[in-house]
């Protein structure tokens, strides 16, 4: 596996902004599409996009079983609802949105002419007036520098476009931050495995169906059609975890810990959607007997707080079973943190995985 510990780490830091900065706000992941359909035409034997907008490969393999991998490339952002006289943009959330990240977010507006830079804040940016408490998300706007309606026409700018956040990318010791680790950074460790996987002997593998699902922050919807299109025998659903690993929170609310492995999950669960995943005892152990067998460090993961595609994969059909392979992950949905060495572990059990999970 040296190959692809090499892999990870030498193109981590230089492949990845390139991930991060692309445009892919739920419902409007058309610049991820395009770029993932050229990555994999190298790669896969087909490359299809589904009316969803879901990008589904096929790696040919040993013919036993048929082996759906799924890694979404949306992201959480904004949407503009309405235009004020003076040019200040009101907006919507799409995905799990906290009131408190918005406070002075740079973000970007997508347009026909191009992205188009601005700033969010609220009502009560400071002096003379401040916040007594935390508003909600209807109590900011975005500034984009327009002084009018006219301003705004020239810039492209109208009702419905999408809004991407903007965190600059940093690489923090042995760890990386920015934008959208959830889940670009699963896409491009999906990625490296796939070339890694290219040089597999077919008869070692089954039939591969790496997908990069769309619409997965606001309820996994293309991660349920791409199912029923493929009609899988095994699922694995790529994402991140959170770490609370943080100052004054009690380690038996951490759910994960950076540095310590990826998470092989066991039960997830979005309480007011009803919506999560309880791994068959079956999988779980699977997964941890590849890990324990390759040396490779992980933890399991039970969450209340959150689900990943799994949620809608494993209940299409006759039922798919299904399993996660998580990646710790501060700061979820705000200014994104992970390991370098948690990358490179991750990458190494989905690998194995693939290659040896099965369905009895």
């Amino acid at each position: 596996m040296t190959h692809l510990n090499d892999s990870i780490r030498n193109k981590v830091v230089d492949r990845l902004p390139e991930i991060l900065s692309l445009h892919g706000v739920s419902g409007r992941e058309e610049q991820v599409q395009s770029y993932l359909t050229k990555e994999l035409e190298s790669l896969a034997d087909s490359v299809t996009v589904d009316p969803l907008g879901n990008v589904i490969s096929h790696i040919k393999g040993n013919g036993k079983q048929k082996l759906m991998v799924a890694a979404h490339m949306d992201e959480i952002g904004l949407m503009i609802k309405h235009i004020d006289q003076r040019g200040f943009l009101y907006f919507e959330t799409i995905g799990g949105i906290r009131s408190q990240n918005l406070y002075a977010r740079e973000c970007e507006v997508l347009t026909p002419k191009g992205k188009v830079p601005g700033i969010v804040n609220s009502i009560h940016p400071g002096r003379p007036l401040a916040d007594e408490y935390i508003p909600d998300a209807k109590d900011f706007f975005i500034d984009v520098g327009a002084n009018n309606l006219a301003d705004i026409e020239n810039m492209g700018i109208e009702v419905g476009q999408s809004v991407k956040f903007i965190y600059q990318f940093q690489q923090l010791n042995n760890k990386v931050a920015g934008t959208a680790l959830d889940n670009r950074l699963l896409v491009f460790i999906l990625l490296e495995v796939l070339k890694v996987m290219k040089n597999e002997d077919q008869n070692n593998i089954p039939d591969l169906y790496p997908v990069f699902t769309v619409q997965e922050e606001v309820g996994s919807r293309g991660a349920q059609t791409a199912t029923n299109q493929i009609k899988p025998d095994l699922a694995i659903a790529l994402d991140i975890t959170m770490a609370n690993d943080l100052p004054k929170i009690h380690e038996s609310e951490h759910i994960a810990e950076v540095d310590r492995g990826p998470g092989i999950k066991v039960v997830d669960n979005i309480s007011r959607a009803m919506l999560g995943l309880i791994v068959s005892d079956t999988i779980v152990k699977q997964m941890k007997d590849i890990a324990h067998s390759h040396h490779i460090p992980y933890q399991l993961e039970v969450q209340s707080a959150g689900s990943t595609d799994g949620a809608t994969i494993h209940r299409e059909g006759n039922g798919v079973p299904t399993g996660g392979i998580c990646l710790p992950t501060r700061y979820v949905h705000a200014y994104e943190l992970a390991s370098i060495d948690d990358t490179v572990h991750m990458a190494n059990l989905l690998y194995e995985s693939i290659k040896t999970l099965k369905v009895y």
